[in-house]
């Protein structure tokens, strides 16, 4: 046992801190020295050569990034029985391009071929973009089918927009909503104004046809009295 050859996880060495005063070796100038271009910050002069072309520009340039390009995806029979094992799958079941994008792993806008592996053990109907003519033949064997679409690159849209869409949809939405409630109320208002017209209107007409009761006429009550005093006054006479 030697102490080159004892193993620890966390470090030893604690790590140099500069520019921290005199006393700890690394102040004042912190390790750069004095004066200088590379005692200043914001230098490039790794890659500098003099004014010579340096060697990054001097190398010949090589490829580019197509945007064409397709990423292919080949999957094999061995996946399938797989999945029929764990029970993921059941027999004579339906697996779109999703599906199989989801079960393998793979990254969006795929392009999927299929390939022989093992014999297939239960009948699955599958789509994929492309397969070969002997794994055609198995599904055939078993009673499956392999049904071949074309395939389509998906646009890649932003989060930004769409969280910018959403919003301007959510906006649209909120502002339709309380039109509709003011609309509402506005038909509501008119419907009980109208109500109470039509309730007043008919109160009027009953009154208007109800016939008026006769009035009976009393004869007044002094007259009588003065009346009779006036025959008793003649009789005395």
């Amino acid at each position: 046992m030697k102490l080159n050859e004892i193993k620890i996880d966390s470090k030893l060495k604690k790590r140099k801190r500069i520019g921290r005063g005199i006393g700890s070796g690394k102040g004042k100038t912190a390790g750069r020295g004095m004066k200088g271009q590379k005692s200043r910050t914001g230098v490039s002069i790794n890659g500098f050569e003099g004014g010579q072309m340096p060697l990054h520009m001097r190398m010949p340039k090589h490829g580019f990034k197509s945007r064409k390009k397709i990423n292919k995806v080949v999957l094999k029979t061995d996946l399938i029985n797989n999945l029929l094992e764990k029970k993921i799958i059941k027999e004579n079941s339906k697996l779109s391009i999703k599906d199989l994008t989801m079960h393998s792993k793979s990254k969006k806008n795929v392009f999927i071929k299929i390939l022989l592996g093992k014999k297939l053990n239960k009948a699955v109907n599958l789509e994929s973009h492309s397969a070969s003519e002997s794994v055609r033949k198995e599904f055939e064997r078993i009673g499956g089918s392999i049904n071949i679409v074309k395939f389509k690159k998906l646009k890649i849209v932003n989060k930004k927009e769409e969280n910018k869409k959403s919003k301007k949809v959510n906006e649209k939405k909120l502002i339709d909503s309380k039109k509709n409630e003011i609309k509402n109320d506005q038909k509501k208002s008119e419907l009980t104004s109208d109500k109470t017209n039509l309730n007043v209107n008919k109160e009027i007409k009953t009154k208007d046809s109800t016939p008026k009761k006769p009035t009976k006429t009393t004869k007044p009550t002094g007259t009588s009295k003065s009346t009779k005093t006036t025959k008793t006054s003649k009789k005395s006479k």
